[in-house]
């Protein structure tokens, strides 16, 4: 009796849920089709992020030959998100791309969920942390006084990260608990829409502030004229300098909200029968994500260090 053939094999397989970091395609015939494109993903990202966590772990070495908000808490703590984010993503990347067992190595799957899943606080409590420094710094208040406290804040980020390393465990643990990742999702989705949002609002008084000071500059009188000028000029670069950050990172912010929401929907979605998507779309959805992820961090690395240097200029202002 002769066999039947077996199935043949789609891109797009529907099969049981695995407790992966996330649903990858089918790998062998993925990598083929990818060629050299797969290398220059998940190597590129791996340095990208590990340059960036090689700067986050120098400044937080230089914090004691600095002053002013170098030395502050929220310098620290900022930095410090961002040496963790960019720390996970270049051992996610390096060690086991996507649960892919590239490079030898084959993650406990609690453990590359978790690498993956983490950057995700990490990148929003950074974002939240350096928009309650320019929030202070602005004194601009969106909302209840509550809201701004640091005691709210914190227990905003501990929910955070508490989310996604119960999620990470419990899925690897219990597979059928997936749906959990919709927790972690949505609450990614609604605080980084909310933190991109308000930080446009916040910009856009700090811009409307420095204009207002700018005219007023000019009714002092003539023989302050050259001085007031020249402080005139250093401050609409300075505002210059927050109008082109405070947009570009609340653009970011609101386009890795899409993403995420994509990702709940689309490609590899919970929502989706699809467990193992089409390489292409894949490969191309997780490269936005990740060069989305970097620009956001390198925005916000940015803004505290130009939140440094401000306080620096502003001494030598009023000198």
């Amino acid at each position: 009796m002769a066999s039947s053939p077996p199935p043949e094999t789609s891109p797009e397989q529907h099969i049981p849920l695995a407790a992966d970091a996330e649903p990858g395609p089918n790998w062998p015939a993925a990598k083929q089709l990818w060629g050299i494109a797969w290398e220059f993903h998940w190597a590129g990202f791996g340095v990208l992020f590990g340059i960036l966590a090689v700067r986050s772990f120098i400044a937080l070495a230089q914090v004691r030959t600095r002053q002013g908000f170098s030395r502050k808490p929220l310098y620290i703590a900022t930095n410090a998100l961002l040496l963790m984010l960019g720390t996970t993503r270049a051992l996610l990347m390096f060690l086991d791309p996507y649960s892919s067992g590239d490079n030898g190595v084959k993650l406990p799957n609690w453990f590359a969920r978790l690498l993956y899943g983490i950057t995700f606080p990490c990148l929003t409590s950074s974002f939240c942390l350096i928009h309650l420094a320019f929030c202070e710094v602005a004194k601009v208040q969106i909302g209840p006084k509550k809201i701004h406290s640091v005691r709210f804040v914190i227990s905003v980020i501990i929910t955070h990260f508490a989310l996604e390393i119960t999620a990470a465990v419990a899925i690897a643990v219990r597979p059928h608990l997936a749906p959990l990742m919709i927790v972690c999702q949505s609450f990614f989705i609604l605080w980084g829409f909310l933190l991109s949002a308000g930080f446009i609002y916040s910009g856009l008084k700090v811009i409307h502030r420095a204009r207002r000071a700018q005219r007023q500059i000019g009714t002092i009188e003539l023989r302050d004229a050259a001085t007031a000028k020249a402080n005139g000029a250093r401050r609409k670069e300075r505002t210059s300098k927050v109008a082109k950050v405070t947009f570009v990172t609340s653009i970011l912010g609101f386009v890795s909200c899409a993403l995420q929401i994509y990702s709940m929907f689309g490609v590899y979605g919970l929502y989706s029968r699809a467990v193992n998507p089409s390489p292409w779309p894949w490969w191309v959805f997780q490269t936005c994500f990740r060069l989305v992820e970097f620009c956001m961090a390198c925005t916000i690395a940015f803004s505290v260090m130009q939140r440094s240097e401000q306080q620096i200029n502003n001494r030598s202002d009023n000198k």
